[in-house]
């Protein structure tokens, strides 16, 4: 019988599907994020040109760069997510175990784990012997994840417990397929390699598409919003509550490259607000690294306010004219010259 790792490279070479449309690094060229290149433990991923690139000879389908991908922009051949995520126990391919089966456990992300966690009452992450694996750094990761999970469970009010357990001694050599297993895999095959005769997207960037990544809308449906305790905090992890600081001035880079929609922006009255949805946030930092002035700034999340999805306004600005250009601006009331003449005021008084 051949392990799942031997029959999926017989069955198609593209071990990893991409959404570049998603992929930060093809969205800006100023972008920094290489989550998913640094983490590759083969260095498999590489980006050229703003292209996400993935080296198929060198693959092992461990899943660590879909788990390090903050849009889920990376999905793994193989993986039958909808089978694991519903699973009460979850083993790595290297440890014995029942229920669900992943190459590696740091392929789920605290998202993927706060659905599964709000789900099951109990929750078991069964790995092997991450410090003899070749995918060692997905043990840290897990646990990681782990932690983070078990804060956020217990921050939206649930008392449902996710345990990480490591198996101790040889590492297992990789378990048969079971018919299920090869139904299961024929399934999600089948899928993924009909996606790959779809044409590939261009990039329009001038209108990029904004999406919340499924494995956090999905739990976020689960919470019940009306027991929440009001006093508890969401833990450090992927999402962040944004603010913006006096530096803000109007330019909606933040909004423009945001890949999952989280800020936003209207006008009313002659005034320009911006907006944040901390339930979309996936903690990317491209707001952070793209703003001009350096005003994106980060604040705690109450659990109540990241589980009902609350839109909060970070800033409001007036349209103003500029005293020394005479151009229109946003600004705020008794600000009287523009930014770029600001800029060159402060220059002058410098020298």
């Amino acid at each position: 019988m051949f392990n799942l790792e031997h029959l999926l490279k017989l069955i198609d070479p593209q071990p990893i599907l991409i959404d570049h449309q998603a992929c930060l690094a093809a969205r800006h060229k100023r972008a920094a994020c290489r989550a998913c290149v640094l983490l590759c433990p083969v260095h498999a991923l590489s980006v050229e040109d703003g292209k996400l690139e993935v080296d198929a000879s060198a693959c092992t389908r461990c899943g660590l760069c879909a788990g390090a991908c903050p849009t889920g922009a990376l999905s793994v051949r193989g993986v039958d997510e909808p089978t694991v995520l519903k699973a009460g126990s979850v083993h790595c391919s290297k440890a014995d175990g029942s229920g669900a089966q992943v190459p590696c456990l740091g392929y789920l992300t605290a998202d993927h784990l706060l659905e599964m966690g709000l789900r099951q009452e109990s929750l078991d992450l069964v790995s092997g012997d991450c410090a003899t694996c070749p995918w060692q750094t997905g043990g840290a990761k897990a646990a990681e994840a782990v932690n983070v999970a078990q804060g956020a469970l217990t921050a939206l009010g649930s008392a449902h417990s996710i345990r990480l357990v490591r198996q101790s001694g040889d590492q297992a050599a990789g378990r048969s397929l079971s018919r299920r297993d090869l139904l299961n895999l024929w399934r999600s095959e089948s899928i993924q390699v009909a996606k790959q005769f779809v044409p590939e997207r261009t990039i329009n960037h001038a209108k990029l598409p904004a999406k919340v990544p499924a494995r956090r809308s999905r739990w976020l449906r689960q919470v019940e919003v009306g027991n929440l305790p009001q006093e508890q905090v969401m833990p450090a992890g992927p999402w962040k509550g944004r603010v913006v600081s006096e530096a803000c001035n109007g330019c909606s880079i933040c909004v423009s490259f945001c890949p999952t929609g989280a800020f936003s922006k209207g006008e009313e009255n002659g005034e320009w607000f911006l907006l944040h949805q901390p339930a979309a946030c996936v903690s990317c930092d491209t707001c952070v690294q793209l703003c001009p002035t350096r005003a994106v700034g980060e604040e705690p999340i109450p659990a109540s306010v990241m589980a009902s999805g609350e839109v909060r306004e970070v800033t409001r600005l007036t349209k103003l004219r500029c005293r020394t250009c005479r151009k229109e601006f946003r600004g705020r009331p008794g600000e009287s010259q523009c930014p770029a003449c600001r800029s060159i005021s402060g220059v002058f008084l410098r020298t």
